[in-house]
Parts: structure tokens; C-alpha cells; sequence
């Protein structure tokens, strides 16, 4: 497990965040996950002096309801901060999402939410100069775009439409400027679709709490119908009806939180298989689609919504304007580069 650790410690410091030694930094971290916030820490510290740590129930019993002021003070005069702890109902709209805001007016951000050894041991141990190179080529065929279908194995049928009005987002991981943010691991490409139809089936990850609740859904998919980017909420199907009811109840906790926010491509190639870890797993080779906010401020979208949910699909086919670039959850390499 150590040379794991070296080398994702020295992947999130020195490559994704890019930690100067004149440079301040900040690290929140939980009691679930304090070994790899001490880990962030130590590789912080080989650069700079100028490290604050926070362990998040040191403040207030989880779920936070806001940013504690000693926390808001050090995240303000720092440069990057880097949060890495488990994610808690209620936190992504009440705490997680404030915290982006405020760390990106003075520095940038390096999110983690979920992180775990397995991530460690499997997401962190790639190569993000590669991701980037993927990431770029991707979008650069995305933009060109205006339509898009996706089909799975267990009946996932989508098609989608995108406007030139929207942008496209690369998470490459590499976040070295003032303004930045993004999750880690990385690798994808996203937007704000401007329409979705059809059957979407969850069998892999479901966002937000989700996740650390339900883990994997090869077992339990949920079956969504969307119409006009909605998801027709009463006639979501799963077996497993605790998942349902809290499900179905996210997505009525506002006007648009049932409304498609997010098609997402996952282009991190050094991924094998699902964990059932969402910060992970959006990032496998495929598509992800999200329901809630559409991130305004990165893809321009002119709405907003409270919550983010996102749904992974197993061995995706993606065709962009019909033409076949992801089968079965590999890219299709020739294809990609018949583009240039």
C-alpha cells in the first residue's frame, strides 16, 4: 500500500494541484478518511510551510450545516485547498458546494469527496498528463457535435441534443490556476444537454449520498424515464424500495431537480471496472448522465437547481452526430482520430 501512497500523494500535490512553495494550503479532512488527509499533508508540507488541516467534525457533528468561520478564514487566504472526506446528506447543497465558491475567489480547489484506499490504489495511479491528451480529444469531436444517442446492454436508449450556446467542460485534473476546481480522480468531459428523451438504466453508480449508501446497482437498477430532460418522477422503477423513496424524494426537492443537468463522457482509460464509488466511477469510459444543478458558472446553463445526482451506465456505446465513438465501454481509437 505504500508505494500506492507515494505515488497518489505525489499525483494530487505536485501534478493535479501543482503546490508552489511560496503558496498556502488548506486540507479538510474527516475522521473516516484522516489517513488520507494526512497523507495530502505530508506531501503538502515537503513543499510549503504555509499548511492548515481541518478535520471536519473537530467543528460541528456531521452532516455540516454551513462552513465553520475557522475553516472560512484559512480556506479565504489559501491558494489551493484540498478537501478529501466522506460525503453526508445535506452537505453537496449546505456546506460542499459554499466551499467551492469561496475557495475558488482566492485560489483553486482540489474536491474529493468519497475518496477511499481502493481510489488510492486505482484512480490516483494513473497518468494524468494521458487523461488530459484523451480529455482534449474528446471534446474537441463533443463540440462539433449537436446530437448524441447512448444504448447499454440492460436498456439504457437515450438520444440527446446540445446547444453551440453551451459549453463543454474538460476535467483533466490538472487545476493549476486561480478559479479552478474539479474532483479527483478526473477524466471527463461534460455540458448541460439541451435535451434528453428516453429510458435511462442505472446499473452501475448512483450519485451524491447514494453511493456510500447503495454502493454497486448491478443488482438493483433503477429504471428512469425522461421526457423533455425531466425524469418522470412516479414512474422510476427499483427493487429495492428504500432506494426508490429517497430517490424519488431527491429529485423533488425543487423545481428542477428532476431536469437533466449534466451529460458526461468518462475518459479515464486507466480504469478497469466500476467500484461503486461515484468520484470514481463517473470517470470510467462511458457516459453519465445527472439530474439538478447543470454547474451554470462552468457550462453556462441559465438555470439552477438544489442537489446534483449523477447516474453511471454500464458498458455504454456512445454515438456522437451517428457516428460510434465509445462500444460496449471502450473508445474506439480509430474513430477518434478519423476526426482530425
Amino acid at each position: 500500500m505504500e508505494e500506492f501512497i507515494e505515488q497518489a500523494g505525489n499525483t494530487i500535490v505536485n501534478v493535479c494541484s501543482k503546490l508552489k512553495k511560496d503558496e498556502k494550503a488548506t486540507i479538510l479532512t474527516d475522521k473516516e478518511t484522516i489517513n488520507i488527509g494526512l497523507m495530502i499533508k505530508k506531501y503538502s508540507e515537503d513543499i510549503t510551510e504555509k499548511v492548515n488541516f481541518h478535520i471536519l467534525e473537530d467543528y460541528a457533528e456531521r452532516p455540516l450545516t454551513h462552513i465553520p468561520e475557522k475553516i472560512k478564514k484559512d480556506v479565504k487566504k489559501s491558494d489551493v485547498t484540498y478537501y478529501a472526506a466522506q460525503s453526508k446528506q445535506g452537505e453537496l447543497q449546505n456546506f460542499r458546494g459554499p466551499l467551492v465558491g469561496l475557495a475558488i475567489r482566492s485560489g483553486r480547489e482540489i474536491h474529493m469527496p468519497n475518496i477511499n484506499d481502493e481510489i488510492i490504489k486505482t484512480g490516483m495511479q494513473a497518468n494524468y498528463y494521458k487523461i488530459a491528451s484523451l480529455t482534449y480529444m474528446v471534446t474537441s469531436i463533443a463540440v462539433k457535435s449537436r446530437s448524441a444517442r447512448i444504448s447499454t446492454p440492460k436498456g439504457t436508449d437515450l438520444t440527446v441534443t446540445f446547444s453551440d450556446r453551451i459549453n463543454w467542460v474538460p476535467d483533466t485534473g490538472l487545476l493549476w490556476y486561480k478559479g479552478m476546481w474539479g474532483n479527483l480522480p478526473a477524466g471527463e468531459v461534460f455540458t448541460c444537454p439541451d435535451s434528453v428523451e428516453g429510458i435511462m438504466i442505472i446499473d452501475g453508480t448512483l450519485g451524491d449520498f447514494f453511493n456510500e449508501k447503495y454502493g454497486h446497482l448491478k443488482h438493483t437498477p433503477v429504471r428512469i424515464p425522461i421526457k423533455k430532460s425531466r425524469a418522470i418522477t412516479n414512474d422510476i422503477q427499483c427493487d429495492n424500495k428504500e432506494l426508490l423513496e429517497e430517490f424519488k424524494g431527491y429529485l423533488t426537492q425543487g423545481d428542477n431537480s428532476n431536469k437533466v443537468g449534466e451529460f458526461g463522457c468518462g475518459t479515464n482509460v486507466a480504469l478497469t471496472a466500476l467500484i461503486g464509488n461515484l468520484l470514481q466511477d463517473e470517470k470510467y469510459p462511458g457516459v453519465h448522465i445527472a439530474f439538478g444543478n447543470p454547474y451554470p458558472d462552468q457550462t453556462g446553463a441559465n438555470w439552477n437547481a438544489n442537489g446534483h445526482v449523477d447516474g453511471i451506465m454500464e458498458k455504454c456505446s456512445l454515438w456522437f452526430d451517428d457516428k460510434l465513438i465509445i462500444e460496449n465501454g471502450r473508445f474506439i481509437e480509430k474513430e477518434l482520430f478519423s476526426f482530425y
